[in-house]
C-alpha cells in the first residue's frame, strides 16, 4: 500500500491537533516548542513531497547495503580524502601472448587456484609501478577495482560493459567510444571494445582469449572459435606514493553474479562487496615469464582475482588479472595465521537538522557507523579453512558538517554534544567509540538547536509512510553541496 501526500500531511494535523489540545499552558515552553517542531516538520514533509512527487513514501529510507569490507588492523585514515600519490593512464599495451599463454596454465578456467597463493598485502616500493589489465575470465559480476595505500583509497579500473560502451542493440557496438581494453577481430583487423554478453565476441568475456596467434582454437564453453589475434589495454602507472606503506587491492562488485546463499559465510547478493586481496580473493604469482614489451630490468607480477565469494564461486582466480610490472614491484606479504585483519560493516548516515526546511542537500550532519570485527586466518594444506573472531568494537566518524547549528547525537547508548559548524571544520573526522548501535533497527536520533531560540527539535531515523530527516546509505556515497538536493533517484520511486 502507497502512502499518499494527502495521509501523510493527516498524520502530521493529527500530531498538532493533540500537541494543542493538551492541558499544557500554553505559554509553558516545552508546549512552544513542541507546536514549533510540529509545525517545523509540517513544512519540511509538505515541502518534501513537492520536491519528489515520484518517491513511494512507503519505504524504510536505508539504501545501505551492509556488505563487509576488509582493511589491514588501525588502518583508520578517511577513505574520503587525496592522498599523497597519483595513478595515471597511459597509452595502449598489447599483451604478450606468451604472458596469456603461461597464465592460462596457472590459472585454469574453472579450477580451484586458492592453493596457489594466499591472503595477502603489499609494501609500496621506491620507485613508480604500472599495472595492466591482461585478462578477463567468464564471470557474470560488474566491478570497479580499488587500490587502498596508506589507508587512502583509490578508484583505479572500472569494468566495461555494454552499458556504458554499446549501441542500441546487444550485437552492434557504439564505435565512437573507445574502452579500456580492446580486441582486434581476426576477420578486419581492427580494434573492438570488450563488453557485455557471452556469445558475441565483440561483446564476450575475455575467456575467448586464450591466444590470440590467430589459430582455429575453441573457446572453453565450444561455442565458438577464436577470433582474436590481439587485445590491448590501458596502463596505469603508480607514482610518488609512500615508500614502505600498505596497500592492497580490492574488487567493489556493483552489479551481482550468480550465487546461492549457504546459510553460513556466503551472501546470495554480493552488490557492494569488497573482494579484497586481504581476504583471499586474490592471489599474487611472482615468477612469471617476461613479457616481450618489457625491459629486463624490470620485474613482473601477475595478480588473479576472484569476483564473489558464493556459494557455487569457482575460485579459479581469473575473472580479472592484471599484470605489475616495475624496477620493484609491490611485495606481496602474506597473511599469517595469528596474524589480524578486520572486517568492517558500515553505514552512512545523512541527516537534515531542520534548520532549513526546503533543501534536502542531506549534509547537515554525516555520520559513518561501523561495526568491526578482527579476525585472523586458519590455514589447512595451504588453504584458509576458516576466519576466527578476535574481537568486536563499534565506532562513528563524523564526516561533514554542512549545518551550523550545535546538536546532540545519539547513537545507541553512546551520546554525543557538539557546537556547529563554527565549533570546528566542516569535514573535521571526529572518531567516537560507540556501543548498542544496531545496523538494521538505525537506532539513532540527534537533537539540534534551533535558531531564534525555537526549542531544541528532535529528529529519529524515519519510519515508512514519513518524511525522511535522515537517510541510509553506502559509506562510498558522496555528499551533496550545499543547498543543492540530492536527486530524485537516491530515493526509490512509484
Amino acid at each position: 500500500m502507497k502512502t499518499n501526500v494527502k495521509n501523510l500531511m493527516m498524520v502530521v494535523t493529527a500530531a498538532v491537533m493533540t500537541a494543542c489540545s493538551s492541558n499544557t499552558d500554553l505559554y509553558d515552553a516545552n508546549a512552544v516548542t513542541e507546536r514549533a517542531e510540529v509545525s517545523t516538520k509540517e513544512s519540511y514533509a509538505e515541502n518534501f513531497a513537492q520536491k519528489y512527487p515520484n518517491v513511494d513514501m512507503n519505504q524504510n529510507w536505508d539504501y545501505s547495503t551492509k556488505q563487509s569490507d576488509y582493511r589491514i588492523v588501525n588502518a583508520n585514515r578517511s577513505h574520503t580524502r587525496a592522498g599523497e600519490g597519483g595513478i595515471t593512464a597511459g597509452s595502449w599495451y598489447e599483451v604478450d601472448n606468451n604472458t596469456l599463454a603461461w597464465m592460462h596454465e596457472q590459472l585454469v578456467e574453472g579450477r580451484d587456484n586458492r592453493r596457489l597463493g594466499n591472503p595477502f598485502y603489499m609494501t609500496v616500493p621506491g620507485n613508480d609501478f604500472t599495472i595492466i589489465p591482461i585478462y578477463q575470465g567468464q564471470a557474470g559480476a560488474m566491478w570497479n577495482l580499488h587500490v587502498v595505500v596508506d589507508g587512502v583509497d583509490y578508484l583505479v579500473w572500472e569494468k566495461i560493459n555494454k552499458t556504458v560502451l554499446g549501441g542500441s542493440d546487444e550485437n552492434i557496438q557504439d564505435e565512437t567510444k573507445t574502452g579500456t581494453m580492446q580486441i582486434k577481430d581476426l576477420d578486419s583487423d581492427e580494434w573492438h571494445n570488450l563488453h557485455g554478453q557471452w556469445y558475441d565476441w565483440g561483446y564476450g568475456h575475455w575467456n575467448s582469449l586464450y591466444n590470440t596467434d590467430g589459430t582455429d582454437r575453441w573457446t572453453p564453453d565450444w561455442s565458438e572459435k577464436n577470433h582474436v589475434t590481439a587485445v590491448r589495454s590501458t596502463p596505469y602507472t603508480f607514482h610518488n606514493f609512500p615508500v614502505g606503506a600498505e596497500m592492497y587491492f580490492y574488487l567493489d562488485v556493483t552489479v551481482s553474479g550468480s550465487g546461492e546463499w549457504d546459510g553460513a559465510y556466503h551472501e546470495i547478493n554480493n552488490v557492494g562487496a569488497h573482494e579484497s586481496s586481504l581476504k583471499g580473493q586474490m592471489l599474487a604469482l611472482q615468477n612469471v615469464p617476461r613479457p616481450a614489451n618489457i625491459s629486463d630490468d624490470n620485474e613482473v607480477m601477475i595478480i588473479g582475482c576472484e569476483d564473489a565469494d558464493l556459494k557455487d564461486s569457482d575460485w579459479d582466480m581469473n575473472d580479472v588479472v592484471f599484470l605489475v610490472y616495475g624496477k620493484t614491484v609491490p611485495q606481496p606479504i602474506k597473511i599469517e595465521e595469528g596474524d589480524n585483519i578486520e572486517e568492517v560493516k558500515s553505514v552512512r548516515y545523512m541527516i537534515e537538522d531542520l534548520g532549513s526546511t526546503d533543501d534536502f542537500d542531506f549534509n547537515d550532519i554525516v555520520i559513518d557507523m561501523s561495526e568491526i570485527h578482527t579476525i585472523s586466518p586458519t590455514y589447512t594444506n595451504g588453504v584458509v579453512t576458516a576466519w576466527n573472531d578476535k574481537g568486536y568494537r563499534q565506532e562513528a566518524v563524523i564526516r561533514h558538517l554542512g549545518g551550523t547549528l550545535p546538536f546532540t547525537l545519539k547513537i545507541g547508548q553512546t551520546v554525543f554534544s557538539a557546537g556547529g559548524q563554527d565549533s570546528f571544520q566542516t569535514n573535521p573526522d571526529i572518531r567516537l567509540d560507540v556501543t548498542g548501535w544496531n545496523i538494521n533497527s538505525h537506532n539513532i536520533s540527534v537533537e539540534v538547536e534551533q535558531k531564534d531560540s525555537e526549542g531544541v527539535f528532535r529528529i529519529q531515523f524515519p519510519r515508512a509512510g514519513e518524511a525522511p530527516m535522515i537517510i541510509a546509505v553506502d559509506p562510498s556515497q558522496g555528499w551533496m553541496p550545499e543547498r543543492q538536493s540530492v536527486p530524485e533517484s537516491w530515493f526509490y520511486t512509484e
